[in-house]
């Protein structure tokens, strides 16, 4: 019984040592979480969510999992609250985002189907995703038009230097520079690892050069013979010298440590706080000792940048005025954003963020440039595979500003995890860049693969190898290249000099074939993958031919180089002639003159004739129309059931009977004038499908012109695609719901009504066009349906007017 009894109270005091633990671990991990220090947080996190304080902690470990890229860490946390109850907050979205870069998509897939259906803040986003979701197959389908080439870092460094992984390459001629992590130190007495960043947990970064080692043609592995840049590295963060090739002076990032703080702030900072070390930008110069020997020296940190927020991977653009970086400083769009700091004076002025195209409400890093009209960058906010992508955008040359995102870029450049950093070769399109998709990061290279090369086939006798002219024969393929479908065989006649060029896939299987041609044996060849190849050549060697065909002059396929007769001779008819064309023809409509029948041949006309086959003008429109509805009057809007083509501006014969009867009720009522909208479906840019359907509005008006209707009672409007019947989005609207969109309205006016169509000029606002015809910001709003104040240069704006 006492042993029961001790077991007991054993138990007990179990329990209440655990809860008070878990509590305790808690509060430490929250206390070095607001310190910053999201390593050693979690890990008292994890202590605690063994006792009560479970769910908080893996609340907080799936925060810090997600901050810290440990996606397979995240989720385990993330299903044990979803399992005790629920995720809670904005987590879902995390979840999400944590199973795209996992790899997991249909996982993902339903939890944004789930988010999007349910709306708010992060429905439109994971919109975007399902996207992204719904082209994954293509995308991830390796690319035929790029090929990728692993680097091997070859270390040179005379103190025996290694390294376990490598990022953020920067090149500059024949030279890389890129940041590595080192291999694990620890401190001799105490065990505990060194080169931790108490940020990110992750191991320090140094900065190493290397000679670019590229001997295969673009075959094969990159070498890189590299040692570590000492003159810069330091016990902490030390990213690449952002510079142009020739200059000795340029931008480096590296992680700011500040000198003591003054008595007021120290006093202010928490117990035990510490102080974060943050990525800045700083000058840097190249300079020469006295043994002539240059190297790159760390100078003041930049005058625009602030140590509460991350300033880093710059890159200098083309003309070297600005500067590109990276920053998640106070302005932004989301998370980390892209910013741009130009030259003023002797200096830099005030850094300006690169707006919506190019930034999004996730993370934005890694800018680089080659040309100016062109920015590539990383990205996990727009059209991502997972994980951060390499997408770019163009400037426009009107405006400056960035205005077009491409964000489909293919594997094998992107993956479902981590693909940043990108630098592009001084020449052709292609580079190195930086990917965890092995689970570490490593450099790659990618170079852009044309899959066609130049065929040059040369005929010659066998006997001699002189050139055989004029000598019919068929390219067979027999196997297609890698990601090209199978070509047809394609017959060919050998030139003057016996040859015959043409453009094939690289990699497929070829043969020449030539039927009449006795003792040759066709041999097979492959099209070479070398991208150094752009032509080859294949010398055919034919033994004897002997023509076989028809021998009749007068037959259509006469063959004068036959020497044996067949039975193959055809001859032309009484009505056609050897290519089956009639021989009496006048209006070459295909149908024989005997044989035309005139009449009216719109099957929507009153007088359609099915059997005509020849229009002689005599279709009109008028007489078998009904009346508009009779409720039509001022203020209604009639839908003229006009069905526009995609990308044209041609009225259909079956849309004029309806456009004829609406022709006749205005001739009826002629007191009334006429609004006619055209509209586009949701596909294009808004610049082109502005001018699409004002040119559709003013076929309308044209018709009705010529109905009868007077001009001056008739205003044409196009407004492309402001009111979409199915506002369901370019990839997910069928094709029905497209032509639905497709469509022309007509709105009978007021008697004292007047329409202006205003067109928006550089510097305009709404607030400006409300005042000078004295109406209403929202008024304008409205009868347009613009959401916001931005209004593009060139866009009409219907403005509506009363008579004083």
């Amino acid at each position: 019984m006492r042993k029961l009894i001790t077991h007991g109270w054993g138990v007990i005091f179990g329990l209440v040592l655990l809860t008070g633990c878990s509590s305790h671990y808690y509060l430490e991990g929250k206390a070095l979480e607001n310190q910053g220090e999201f390593t050693a947080a979690a890990q008292q996190y994890e202590r605690a969510a063994k006792g009560n304080k479970k769910l908080e902690a893996h609340e907080k470990l799936a925060e810090i999992y997600t901050r810290l890229n440990a996606h397979e860490k995240a989720i385990a946390s993330m299903d044990t609250l979803e399992a005790n109850g629920g995720l809670p907050g904005d987590m879902p979205f995390e979840k999400a985002e944590t199973l795209l870069a996992l790899g997991r998509y249909d996982e993902a897939k339903e939890m944004y189907l789930w988010m999007s259906e349910k709306g708010g803040r992060d429905a439109t986003v994971s919109e975007s995703r399902l996207t992204m979701l719904s082209s994954l197959d293509s995308r991830q389908a390796d690319s035929i038009n790029f090929r990728l080439r692993s680097v091997e870092i070859i270390s040179i460094d005379e103190g025996g230097a290694q390294l376990v992984s490598a990022a953020a390459p920067f090149r500059s001629g024949d030279k890389l520079f890129f940041t590595v992590e080192k291999p694990r130190e620890y401190r001799l007495r105490r065990g505990v690892e060194m080169q931790l960043d108490n940020y990110t947990g992750n191991r320090l970064t140094d900065l190493w050069e290397a000679e670019i080692v590229d001997t295969t043609g673009l075959q094969g592995t990159i070498y890189l013979l590299a040692k570590p840049m000492t003159s810069l590295n330091t016990e902490l963060h030390d990213g690449f010298v952002a510079h142009q090739e020739g200059d000795s002076v340029g931008v480096i990032s590296m992680s700011y440590v500040q000198g003591k703080l003054p008595l007021k702030e120290m006093l202010s900072k928490e117990p035990g706080e510490t102080i974060l070390k943050p990525i800045q930008l700083f000058n840097a110069a190249l300079k020469e000792d006295s043994t002539g020997l240059k190297t790159w020296q760390a100078g003041d940190r930049m005058s625009f940048c602030d140590k509460r927020y991350m300033f880093a991977h710059p890159a200098i653009s083309p003309n070297g005025n600005s500067i590109y970086f990276t920053s998640n400083k106070p302005g932004g769009y989301g998370g980390m954003d892209i910013w741009r700091v130009d030259k003023k004076g002797n200096g830099w002025g005030r850094p300006v963020n690169c707006g919506d195209v190019v930034n999004s409400s996730g993370n934005e890093a890694f800018p680089t440039m080659r040309n100016a009209d062109t920015l590539y960058f990383s990205s996990d906010g727009h059209l991502s595979m997972g994980g951060l992508d390499v997408v770019y955008a163009t400037k426009s040359v009107s405006s400056g500003g960035w205005t077009e995102l491409y964000d489909r870029l293919p594997h094998p450049i992107n993956s479902s995890r981590d693909d940043f950093g990108l630098q592009l070769d001084p020449v052709g399109y292609g580079g190195f860049f930086t990917s965890d998709r092995t689970g570490i990061d490593a450099l790659y290279h990618f170079h852009g693969f044309e899959t066609e090369v130049i065929l040059n086939i040369k005929v010659v006798h066998d006997r001699d190898g002189s050139p055989w002219p004029d000598l019919g024969a068929v390219l067979a393929q027999n196997a297609h290249g890698p990601g090209k479908l199978a070509m047809d065989d394609m017959s060919f006649v050998s030139d003057n000099a016996g040859k015959w060029s043409i453009l094939v896939d690289r990699g497929a299987n070829y043969q020449v074939n030539c039927l009449n041609a006795f003792g040759y044996i066709p041999e097979p060849f492959t099209a070479p993958l070398d991208q150094t190849i752009n032509e080859f050549t294949i010398i055919v060697r034919i033994p004897l031919i002997i023509e076989v065909g028809c021998k009749d002059p007068v037959a259509c396929n006469y063959e004068p180089k036959a020497l044996v007769a067949d039975d193959s001779c055809t001859y032309p008819g009484v009505k056609f002639d050897c290519d089956g064309n009639c021989i009496n023809d006048k209006d070459e409509d295909g149908v024989c003159d005997s044989d035309e029948i005139p009449g009216c041949t719109s099957r929507h006309a009153c007088n359609y004739d099915p059997t005509a086959t020849e229009d002689d003008g005599s279709c009109e429109y008028m007489t078998c129309i009904e009346a508009v509805a009779a409720d039509s009057g001022p203020g209604k809007t009639v839908d003229l059931d006009i069905h526009w083509d995609y990308n044209t501006t041609v009225l259909r014969d079956e849309d004029r009977p309806g456009l004829a009867r609406f022709a006749a009720y205005l001739i009826s009522n002629p007191g009334y004038n006429v609004l006619l909208t055209s509209h586009c479906d949701l596909r294009a840019t808004e610049s082109f499908n502005d001018a699409l359907s004002q040119k559709r509005a003013t076929t309308i008006l044209k018709n009705l012109e010529s109905l009868g209707v007077s001009e001056d009672r008739l205003v044409s409007f196009g407004a492309g695609e402001q009111f979409p019947l199915n506002d369901c989005g370019i990839a997910e609207c069928t094709d029905e719901e497209h032509q639905q969109n497709r469509r022309t309205t007509a709105k009978i006016l007021f008697e004292d009504q007047i329409i202006i169509i205003h067109r928006v000029a550089e510097g305009q606002i709404l607030g400006k066009i409300a005042d000078k015809y004295g109406v209403r910001v929202w008024d304008i709003k409205a009868w347009n349906r613009v959401s916001s104040k931005k209004l593009r240069v060139g866009q009409e704006l219907l403005i509506y007017l009363m008579e004083e």
